[in-house]
């Protein structure tokens, strides 16, 4: 059923966004689509209707479910013929369509963003960065293969479209040059239309405001500068997807002064360098959607910078890196010493993170590997003590969350703050 399904709502979708003809913003990367979406979403349905991916499921369904507004059917029939019967309600009229689209447009394998823009073409494309070591690559030879397929979104641009680039990524740059669109950039380069500065992302200077505890920097564009304030997030990815925002919402008619009070209540997703209270009055830092070696050697960076009684790690496995697994988690092992106190590992192969962690300076003892999770959450408990920050990430089939909920203080909003 789910096939059948998928086939026709791939047809009817397409017949929707030409009925309708929404703005479509389509947003590809590796890293920080989520929290792009998520923070563009917040900027334009204060003046817009607005609608964006309820989840983000394999590619072939993600897209005409977020054109839908539907989430997936599962393996229940009653469930698809609801979501097909709501698709052709919408097709003929019977609802009111949202005047923008903001879709997340993910790839696992060659040839998803063909299928992807069969379906919605987007008007405005943001390409958030590959990195060195992107996820799925079990899939794909190497980063610059992935880059090449994500690339596809921007190339199918016409010459009244706009690119919006992070101009910090080496494979975003080459796209600026050869796009036949409007180009816009964002990044911590000085070249960039749309660059963030003086961070207080650390340095000594996070703390606890009214109950919150979270980020400042600046965004600077065209001479004009504004401080931005981020009281429940932490991360370079965070300050991505403000940039981001920044760049789309200024095609709309949004300034930086509106932008920077829209997102002073910004709440990250669910698993994105989200701050969470923890047992014993520790801070939690949950980032466990999802891992790859470029978003945990950002999480540690930001980990580092804070001024915490210890900086705790807790770092399961990173799947989907094919090849590129031993040199990838090899990599965030030789990051620990400069930026946490005390490092747990969970699963096969994060030992190389812990034993690399050893090699490069970490004072054993103050290392533990784990095969069980329950046995990572009872050491844990016992560790975590009065101003400790811990961060917890991990790809997600390695259910991370799972331990975030262990030792949260108040583990009732589970439900609520974590990745379901």
């Amino acid at each position: 059923m789910r096939f059948i399904a998928i086939k026709i709502l791939n047809v009817i979708s397409r017949k929707i966004i030409a009925r309708h003809n929404p703005v479509i913003i389509g947003i590809t990367g590796s890293v920080g689509k989520s929290s792009a979406r998520k923070a563009i979403y917040e900027i334009f349905k204060t003046k817009y209707s607005v609608a964006c991916n309820k989840s983000v499921y394999h590619s072939d369904i993600s897209i005409p479910l977020a054109i839908i507004g539907e989430k997936s059917g599962g393996r229940s029939v009653l469930k698809w013929f609801f979501v097909v019967f709501r698709a052709m309600k919408i097709l003929f009229g019977y609802e009111k369509y949202p005047e923008i689209l903001i879709l997340e447009m993910d790839v696992n394998r060659p040839g998803d963003m063909k299928k992807i823009l069969k379906v919605a073409k987007p008007n405005i494309a943001i390409f958030t960065g590959v990195g060195k070591y992107p996820s799925h690559l079990e899939y794909f030879k190497d980063a610059r293969q992935i880059a090449k397929e994500k690339s596809l979104l921007i190339k199918a641009l016409g010459k009244k479209d706009i690119a919006i680039l992070n101009y910090d990524d080496e494979y975003a740059r080459e796209l600026a040059k050869g796009a036949k669109s409007e180009v816009i950039t964002y990044g911590f380069d000085p070249k960039s239309m749309f660059i963030a500065e003086e961070i207080f992302l650390g340095d000594r200077k996070w703390r606890i405001e009214d109950g919150s505890i979270g980020m400042g920097f600046k965004v600077s564009q065209n001479g004009t500068t504004v401080p931005f304030r981020l009281p429940y997030a932490l991360g370079r990815a965070q300050i991505y997807a403000a940039l981001a925002s920044c760049a789309v919402g200024s095609l709309f008619g949004f300034n930086l002064l509106e932008i920077s009070e829209i997102l002073s209540k910004y709440q990250p997703l669910a698993g994105r360098m989200k701050l969470i209270k923890g047992i014993n009055k520790s801070l939690i830092i949950d980032d466990t959607f999802n891992a790859n070696p470029n978003s945990m050697l950002v999480a540690l960076e930001s980990l580092g910078k804070l001024d915490a009684s210890r900086r705790i790690a807790v770092l399961g496995d990173m799947l989907e890196l094919g090849e590129y697994s031993d040199e990838g988690h090899s990599e965030v092992g030789k990051k620990i010493p400069k930026t946490a106190d005390i490092l747990f590992t969970y699963g096969a192969m994060s030992k190389i993170i812990s034993e690399k962690a050893n090699t490069f300076g970490m004072n054993a003892n103050k290392i533990s590997h784990f095969d069980k999770i329950d046995d990572l959450v009872k050491e844990l408990k016992d560790t975590a003590k009065e101003h400790d920050v811990i961060l917890i990430k991990g790809s997600r089939s390695m259910h991370m969350e799972e331990i975030v909920k262990a030792i949260m203080e108040k583990p009732e909003l589970a439900d609520e703050l974590l990745v379901k």
